[in-house]
């Protein structure tokens, strides 16, 4: 620890807890995994010999960061590494064959399947009948990941609202039963502040920020099939578009 304590310069430009954050930064890459705790700011402050309000600073920092998660009552974990999500016209609309290519398990949640009989998205989706309306919590080795709305036309797809428990993906789903494989029309994102309900499905703070993505989904006939919304953890995912 003595050698770790040289490098904080007291006297130095950037402030003292920046230069303490990189230094726990340093030590996370060096081995911790995800989920460890970290010390406590008492245990911090003590061994670094700074007070608690640069400790708590510093940890702030890195949580900004996505490094670090911490619990109410509980601590600062080591927060599992932030996952590269690829976008391309070329590919399924499949969110869950994309993570498991990359050696991730996906677990989707299903909170709840409601109809609505007035809507504007009817129009995206060019049907003048109900819409059944999808909403669950996609996890990512067992993390929660995003909570995604899923608008579909009733009607071209009887039963499936009594059919489709979110065992496996809507995009599964429709493949296997309907012979439909979707595609990615378009899709737009913007950042938003998390609201109550939010937060409490994606186990973040009332007021994080998370990562809006909307779209269409067509089918192999570029005929639309599902309008979407998906908030992202925002400490979770990295984006990459392939605009080839």
């Amino acid at each position: 620890m003595t050698d770790v304590l040289e490098v904080i310069n007291r006297h130095a430009e950037r402030p003292i807890y920046r230069q303490l954050s990189d230094l726990l930064e340093a030590r996370l890459i060096g081995g911790a995994r995800p989920g460890d705790r970290l010390p406590s700011e008492a245990e911090l402050s003590e061994q670094f010999d700074v007070n608690r309000l640069t400790v708590r600073r510093a940890l702030n920092e890195l949580s900004q960061r996505g490094l670090i998660e911490t619990v109410h009552g509980k601590g600062s974990f080591v927060a599992p590494p932030v996952v590269r999500y690829d976008i391309s016209a070329r590919r399924d609309a499949s969110f869950t064959h994309s993570m498991r290519e990359l050696g991730h398990q996906v677990t989707v949640r299903l909170i709840s399947k409601d109809t609505v009989t007035c809507s504007p998205l009817q129009d995206e989706l060019r049907t003048s009948e109900e819409l059944l309306v999808c909403t669950t919590v996609r996890l990512v080795d067992n993390q929660p990941w995003s909570l995604s709305v899923t608008s579909i036309g009733a009607e071209r797809f009887p039963g499936l609202a009594d059919d489709w428990k979110g065992r496996t993906s809507l995009f599964d789903f429709l493949l296997e039963r309907h012979g439909v494989r979707m595609q990615r029309a378009y899709r737009t994102f913007s950042c938003r502040l998390a609201e109550p309900s939010e937060a409490e499905h994606l186990q973040v703070r009332i007021g994080a920020p998370v990562l809006e993505m909307r779209g269409l989904n067509v089918d192999q006939d570029q005929h639309p099939v599902a309008s979407v919304q998906h908030r992202f953890r925002a400490d979770r995912v990295q984006f990459t578009v392939d605009l080839t």
